[in-house]
């Protein structure tokens, strides 16, 4: 019987007479229910890959609702933020986890992509990956990539240039690269690709480039250049690199190039550049390395720089990191330095961290008992004119503070006196007075 005689015959067939008219050719041998079964197969598959595109679809739908609207007005509801990033998370489950045709996923990603560029939404990084996890194949990528590479970002447009490079087009990501220079890690990597290639004059051209016009992050060019001139030796090179970055009167240029300058110094056996360089080091680090290269200084200064260029260095360190300045007072045998600055600081306990906790002035009640203790009564006053509750249990501990080291110097009578009259002074603040019933 012809084909289009059969489909006439079962145009009118319910589903009963199907399966039963299926059950009987299966009957027919080994070959018959093969068909049956690569059908059913095949028709099964495209029927879940519907249903799973389908799902893509409606998430995406969602979401894009939700971001359509913050891009509008530049941002909304946490709750709808929430709700739409559950959705964009959902999109990145289903194509990691099925195979769903390009032609279905590179129509929503086109729409992700209209509304990143939109940029008003908040959603651009979470917009990109779930985009990145669209695209699965070579080909893919390198849409994204495109796409990418012709936006307004350009911390996007490097992103693109890196999809180019791990797809191994070398060439694509250099004209990508040099199409988006700002940052000196920017220039780095052109200068690297040309390294890569033996272009030695070129890598070096592009570190200089971007020295002289980069938009920050000199300091990882300075990193990777001047080891080059160092292991040279090449000493001409090197001053013509310091003199450019001390132009640039910026300490933490400075300080990367002072540090370079302080390992070849040591590297040559030069101390008197070395201690040069220790001491600009100290000069214009950051406060974080402050005690580190003070200890470097102490220990690598002969004994007569060091008694020299002391009071300078100590200038140095207050300068940047005071407490550890008092610190070296108060193990030096100048304590009284840092009680005039505990005196002279005036009432600051609420936003003033040198002496929280009493770091320094409980060590100093020792010395000077009369003068902390008068500072603690200067902290009382101060923590009872800001009236809550958690001050006033601050100025409680003062207080114990303060009557026992008054009845440690045998003050008890001018302790009853002060604290009476502080009582009747605040009588009025009744969490306060609770507070104090207790001593």
């Amino acid at each position: 019987m012809e084909k289009k005689k059969v489909s006439e015959l079962l145009k009118n067939a319910d589903r009963e007479a199907f399966i039963d008219i299926i059950a009987k050719m299966s009957e027919h041998g080994p070959e018959s229910e093969k068909v049956i079964k690569d059908w059913h197969k095949r028709n099964s598959e495209k029927y879940h890959k519907k249903a799973v595109a389908g799902e893509l679809e409606e998430c995406w739908e969602e979401a894009r609702a939700v971001i359509s609207e913050f891009n509008e007005y530049g941002g909304g509801p946490e709750s709808d933020e929430e709700e739409a990033c559950d959705h964009l998370w959902r999109m990145d489950e289903l194509v990691k986890e099925h195979d769903i045709d390009w032609e279905d996923r590179v129509e929503i990603l086109d729409e992700m992509l209209e509304e990143f560029y939109e940029g008003n939404s908040g959603f651009d990084d979470i917009l990109i990956d779930v985009a990145s996890s669209f695209c699965k194949s070579e080909q893919e990528q390198r849409y994204l990539a495109d796409k990418l590479a012709s936006g307004y970002s350009g911390y996007y447009r490097d992103y693109a240039a890196h999809i180019y490079k791990n797809l191994g087009d070398e060439e694509q990501f250099l004209q990508t690269k040099l199409a988006n220079l700002r940052y000196g890690l920017d220039y780095i990597e052109v200068a690297k690709y040309y390294a890569k290639a033996k272009d030695r004059a070129k890598e070096l051209e592009y570190i200089w480039k971007g020295l002289q016009n980069c938009s920050g992050r000199l300091d990882e060019l300075i990193e990777y250049i001047a080891p080059v001139y160092i292991k040279e030796e090449n000493d001409k090179e090197l001053k013509r690199l310091f003199d450019f970055v001390k132009k640039t009167k910026w300490d933490v240029n400075i300080v990367a190039m002072a540090k370079q300058m302080y390992r070849y110094a040591g590297q040559k056996g030069d101390y008197a550049s070395r201690k040069k360089m220790l001491l600009l080091i100290l000069d214009t680090c950051d406060r974080d390395e402050v005690k580190k290269w003070f200890e470097v200084c102490k220990k690598e200064l002969s004994q007569e720089d060091w008694q020299k260029e002391y009071e300078k260095i100590l200038e140095k360190v207050r300068h940047k990191d005071l407490k550890f300045y008092l610190d070296i007072c108060m193990d030096t045998g100048r304590e009284k330095e840092v009680l005039k600055y505990l005196q002279d600081a005036g009432y600051r306990y609420d936003y003033w961290g040198i002496d929280y906790n009493q770091y320094f002035s409980s060590r100093l009640a020792q010395f000077y008992p009369d003068e902390i203790v008068q500072i603690y009564w200067r902290e009382v006053e101060g923590l009872l004119r800001a009236s809550n509750s958690k001050n006033y249990e601050t100025a409680v501990s003062f207080l114990r503070k303060i009557k026992a080291l008054m009845k440690k110097n045998k003050k008890q009578a001018e302790w009853e006196e002060k604290f009476s009259e502080l009582k009747e002074t605040h009588k009025r603040k009744r969490s306060f007075m609770a507070l104090v019933s207790k001593l």
